[in-house]
């Protein structure tokens, strides 16, 4: 008989247990469910770390759709995820001299092959580029170093347009996406990877020397005594680096914008035009 009640009163502190700590509410949001599937991620690899099968995308799709999430965006999110270029990262200089490459991702309404096409004629004739198409949704561009290239980028950037100076390789990828798209309307995402790299390195160089070249002419005037003289010599030279390697960060500003107008153009369809049609653009301004 008291084996009975001990039994019992062990299964009513677990059952007790098991209410405190296990509490479920009703009804999830979507924000608690991606926490706690996060969570449970975690706990699971703390658990295993040994284990790294992973998830197979289709049980990942399946399971968001148990969870009210729509499928099709899980795929599109798979797409995003199937990018080559890496998004864009932060260095511990960047807030000086800007990243070492310039990343942008946008969504256009626009079949892949349809955003390629006009993202590669907007480089090739107005940023004077040779473009590389490797794949149907990749393509990478390089600066051509040919005089008429460098005269017609002077001249386009005169106009306010091909200022994507400092620019060593630029890289595109685009994939399709199901969530509002249609076969009439179709989407893509389009992301650009402008490597700043050579450029950043310039600034960083100028300014760090024109600063120690400030430094050093302050140590010199102090070793000759001329105390009230180093730090008329050397701030100016110190600020004037710190303003040389700053500027960078105004170039990778300019850049990022510059590849969202590239973007928006190519959203909205429009296709660079000769000397001929811009001279008939301006005459239609003109007379409206």
């Amino acid at each position: 008989m008291a084996s009975n009640i001990s039994d019992r009163l062990v299964q009513l502190r677990l059952a007790s247990a098991a209410r405190i700590v296990c509490p479920v509410p009703e009804r999830l949001s979507s924000d608690d469910v991606r926490r706690i599937l996060a969570r449970a991620q975690e706990i699971e690899t703390r658990a295993d770390p040994a284990d790294d099968s992973g998830v197979e995308p289709e049980a990942l799709i399946a399971a968001a759709s148990e969870v009210g999430i729509d499928p099709n965006a899980v795929r599109d999110a798979l797409a995003i995820e199937r990018f080559e270029l890496e998004p864009r990262g932060h260095g511990r200089l960047d807030r000086l001299v800007g990243p070492a490459a310039v990343v942008i991702e946008r969504e256009v309404p626009l079949h892949v092959t349809d955003a390629l096409d006009g993202i590669e004629a907007w480089l090739t004739s107005v940023h004077r580029v040779v473009c590389d198409r490797r794949t149907d949704a990749a393509l990478r561009a390089r600066p051509r170093t040919d005089t008429s290239a460098r005269v017609g980028r002077t001249v386009a950037g005169w106009r306010g347009d091909g200022r994507l100076g400092g620019v060593r390789s630029l890289d595109v990828e685009a994939v399709p996406q199901m969530v509002g798209s249609s076969p009439a309307s179709p989407r893509s995402v389009v992301r650009i990877r402008a490597d700043r790299h050579d450029a950043r390195s310039m600034r960083l160089a100028g300014g760090g020397t024109v600063g120690l070249v400030g430094m050093g002419a302050g140590a010199a005037s102090l070793a000759t005594s001329a105390v009230v003289v180093a730090p008329i010599v050397a701030l100016p030279l110190m600020m004037g680096g710190y303003f040389v390697a700053r500027s960078g960060r105004g170039d990778a500003d300019r850049l990022e914008l510059e590849l969202e107008r590239l973007i928006s153009r190519v959203a909205r369809g429009e296709r660079p035009a000769g000397l001929l049609g811009r001279a008939v653009r301006s005459a239609r301004r003109s007379v409206r």
